[in-house]
């Protein structure tokens, strides 16, 4: 997908929807937790989530008994969240782009997005959560994101390496895991803009979600963090990593040469690679 603009590569995840629900783990019940609780959500609350995918915040969401209208422009990802959430009056689907559904001002108590905020354009998107929100409600946005780990230092080295001899290109753009120290420290450095704040999170600008005109928006920003530490195969590793974004910016007469390489590497170091991986959740209030 050479050329492709960046913002585009939200839209690849539909044509690996079950593998993307296989693969990719779901979010800390405890940060869930504490965005319920900043946002004073319960029974009557409704909530906006922006790009459900196969439903994993979203089941979360409704264990809390709020009433859900997601949006999610992927056909076979909602598919996969009905599969997940079952009969329910608590969920509303919507196949869509956040950019273009029609939503009402003032409507929701809390606008929720997991792994999916990153690919909203920045230019309508933080404006538009803000109007559908409550006056004083709760903006509400999660990842997961890799984080430096003594344990895999060299590991990380070889990746790299790697990436410089099969995708020189996209080596040149590629950053080094942050440590979770950094993480937390850059978060509060730019705790005036919402959108400073995940961009940063969210791999220190590469998205490019920062604008200006968003620290009118929200106000009473905090970010909570908690760690996840565990050792995955290399057949765990690369079903993961052929649900992301980095796999599909590879190109395409590589990825088999690379995947074979970085499979023999994780082999060499003892045949399991030791991650950390951060959740996220970054909350604060219409201003």
């Amino acid at each position: 997908m050479e050329g492709t603009p960046a913002r585009a590569y939200g839209r690849v995840f539909d044509d690996v929807a079950a593998q993307y629900d296989a693969a990719r783990p779901s979010y800390a019940p405890e940060l869930v937790d504490a965005a319920v609780e900043a946002g004073a959500l319960d029974g009557a609350s409704a909530v906006l989530e922006i790009g459900c995918g196969t439903g994993k915040l979203t089941e979360l969401l409704v264990a809390h008994g709020l009433h859900v209208h997601a949006v999610e422009p992927g056909a076979k990802l909602v598919e996969a969240a009905r599969r997940r959430l079952g009969p329910t009056d608590a969920v509303r689907f919507e196949i869509g782009r956040f950019e273009d559904a029609e939503l009402e001002d003032d409507s929701y108590d809390a606008v929720f997005s997991a792994t999916a905020f990153h690919w909203v354009e920045p230019s309508v998107g933080w404006a538009k959560a803000a109007s559908v929100l409550k006056p004083g409600g709760l903006l509400a946005l999660l990842a997961y994101i890799g984080v430096h780990d003594e344990r895999s230092a060299a590991m990380e080295e070889h990746f790299l390496a790697l990436l410089h001899e099969h995708a020189p290109a996209l080596a040149d753009v590629w950053k080094p895991l942050p440590s979770l120290a950094s993480v937390i420290t850059g978060a509060r450095e730019r705790s005036a803009n919402a959108s400073a704040v995940w961009d940063w999170v969210m791999s220190d600008g590469r998205h490019a979600l920062s604008l200006p005109e968003a620290a009118q928006l929200f106000d009473g920003i905090a970010v909570v963090t908690a760690l996840a530490r565990e050792r995955q195969t290399a057949d765990e590793v690369l079903a993961q990593m052929r649900t992301t974004s980095f796999w599909f910016m590879l190109p395409e007469d590589c990825r088999e040469a690379f995947e074979s390489d970085y499979r023999r590497m994780i082999d060499s170091h003892g045949g399991t690679f030791p991650n950390s991986r951060a959740d996220v959740l970054m909350t604060a209030r219409k201003a």
